[in-house]
């Protein structure tokens, strides 16, 4: 094989299903994203995040809000997920894949001496910023998606003025802390340096960045909490028979076992920031490979899926158009 050129096809199976995992994740993206087009700029041009409505004392909430957080999330994802599989490719050029070395950030296994080491450095960087921002973004659009169907079917005006404080607070201390330690790895980047390098080797990237993935596992926990309690709320102001009560029960009850579980795994990867496991047995090595990657990828995309499904709903139950999509 030559030092520049690509060989996917000659790399292990486990390396290729990981491959394939990151191009079927960014395909189920994609069509995510389609779905969201129409309907986000046909409220982007209407402009209207809420319309008066004679059967509640309060305005109803349009599916605008929770468009602004999730349509922006999309394009991060997909984006990010593009460039993971084009580094899986990028990585099997040169003496390919380190099957035992030391596992990356979630679990994803480091190359060998590699002609296209800039472009996986910078691709590495272009991933790790992406995800900063989906990260942000994902954890907005569930707080505003779960608010916004309370003050459908209950008539109380939410979220209320503390909730937004709180968790404009708490999306801020997400973006600002991963900037912060994108930032400071970016500033000792070289030539063939990737993110995932300079998060075990520099100790002020580490420590930043360890301090911003507990601020996502603590941002996310205060989120779910809030989905839970808003689902109280539904549940005891609401009639029986009121539209959005089954429709943030769904989400309640899919979303928030999922956040809990993506936090243990988020977690373990701290974890591996500390921890050399090219000395792992071969098992144990991909039982973490395809853990983190795998229930990490499809955890992101059923929320993201909740969060479509939940503003399309909306949608229907607040029809702001003459023929609403």
């Amino acid at each position: 094989m030559s030092s520049t050129s690509a060989d996917l096809t000659g790399s292990r199976s486990s390396y290729q299903a990981v491959f394939a995992l990151d191009v079927i994740t960014a395909a189920i993206a994609l069509v995510f994203l389609g779905l969201a087009t129409k309907p986000t700029f046909q409220r982007l041009i209407e402009r209207r995040l809420s319309v008066a409505d004679r059967s509640h004392a309060t305005p109803l909430k349009t599916s605008l809000g929770t468009y602004l957080f999730l349509y922006p999330g999309l394009i991060c994802f997909f984006l990010a997920y593009v460039f993971y599989f084009v580094q899986d490719v990028l990585k099997t050029a040169g003496s390919g894949i380190q099957y035992h070395g030391d596992l990356e950030l979630g679990g994803r296994r480091p190359s060998g001496t590699n002609g296209n080491e800039h472009s996986i450095a910078v691709l590495s960087y272009a991933t790790s910023l992406a995800s900063i921002l989906f990260t942000t973004l994902i954890n907005g659009g569930v707080w505003i998606y779960s608010n916004h169907v309370t003050s459908n079917s209950t008539g109380i005006s939410e979220p209320g003025w503390k909730s937004i404080i709180w968790n404009t607070f708490i999306m801020l201390a997400i973006l600002c802390s991963g900037i912060v330690a994108w930032g400071l790895g970016i500033s000792g980047i070289n030539d063939t340096v990737s993110w995932s390098e300079r998060v075990h080797n520099d100790e002020a990237t580490k420590i930043v960045f360890v301090v911003y993935r507990c601020i996502v596992i603590a941002a996310s926990i205060s989120v779910s909490v809030e989905v839970i309690r808003r689902y109280a709320l539904v549940r005891n102001n609401s009639g029986k028979n009121s539209r959005d009560r089954p429709h943030l029960a769904r989400f309640a009850t899919v979303v928030v076992p999922l956040i809990w579980l993506r936090n243990i795994f988020i977690i373990y990867d701290i974890v591996l920031i500390f921890v050399d496991t090219s000395g792992w047995s071969t098992n144990s090595i991909l039982a973490t490979l395809f853990l983190l990657i795998i229930f990490g990828q499809f955890a992101n995309l059923t929320i993201l899926g909740m969060i479509l499904y939940g503003a399309w709903q909306t949608g229907k139950t607040v029809n702001i158009f003459s023929s609403d999509a």
